[in-house]
């Protein structure tokens, strides 16, 4: 695993704050009287890390950070917490939560006997293509995504994704091409893996702050002996 360089608790604090919180801004508009325009009929857009619930790097769960813990092992979590955040990933899930939404995925994916084929890797990456890969390859490209290649005798599919070429069987195809699979995916992000996340996050402030009070108080232990001098 990554440990990531050596952060200092309070700086990480603020980092990892600035980028899960919107920021607003106060309106400078000098015509306080006036009435309020109608909103511009534009996209919105949001400030809000996206977050993919679905993907995780690593199996294995971080600890949660506390004032208990050594200076080193501080250092080592903040640059790990830093690593899911760039990563968008989900904090809960690599705290140790569960999120609903990998687990209807699981379920999703035994819709299919096993994995997809993976004829040919261009990646670096092992190669990691998944069912839900090849059911948003066929929404998204259908005229790419067709049936008569002949493999061993029999009909398969074969495509080009995530720098893979790919093999299905003719009965997964046919499965695929009906969109039942697509109507089970579950939609993203699931409302209760977003409550999970926050009540995550807020504990995991709360922490942070503690631990950022705590060196605070070490620091004016220790220049009380200079100030006497």
């Amino acid at each position: 695993m990554d440990h990531g360089a050596h952060h200092d608790p309070s700086s990480s604090t603020a980092t990892m704050t600035e980028q899960l919180k919107r920021k607003r801004s106060p309106s400078h508009d000098a015509a306080a009287q006036a009435p309020p325009a109608p909103p511009p009929k534009t996209a919105k857009t949001s400030n809000h890390l996206q977050i993919n619930y679905l993907a995780r790097q690593y199996t294995e769960d971080l600890p949660l950070i506390s004032g208990d813990d050594t200076l080193p092992n501080i250092l080592q979590l903040l640059g790990e917490y830093q690593g899911v955040l760039d990563r968008h990933e989900s904090m809960a899930c690599n705290l140790g939560a569960r999120p609903l939404g990998p687990i209807l995925i699981k379920r999703f994916e035994r819709l299919f006997d096993g994995p997809p084929k993976v004829l040919k890797s261009h990646g670096k990456d092992p190669a990691n293509v998944t069912w839900l890969d090849v059911v948003e390859f066929a929404r998204n490209k259908p005229e790419q995504f067709t049936l008569g290649q002949m493999s061993e005798g029999v009909r398969v599919c074969q495509f080009y994704t995530k720098q893979c070429r790919v093999q299905i069987s003719e009965e997964d195809y046919v499965l695929i091409s009906s969109g039942i699979p697509q109507k089970m995916i579950p939609p993203q992000p699931i409302v209760e893996d977003e409550e999970k996340e926050l009540g995550t996050l807020e504990i995991l402030e709360k922490n942070l702050a503690q631990i950022c009070q705590l060196a605070d108080q070490g620091l004016l232990l220790l220049a009380q002996p200079f100030a006497a001098v």
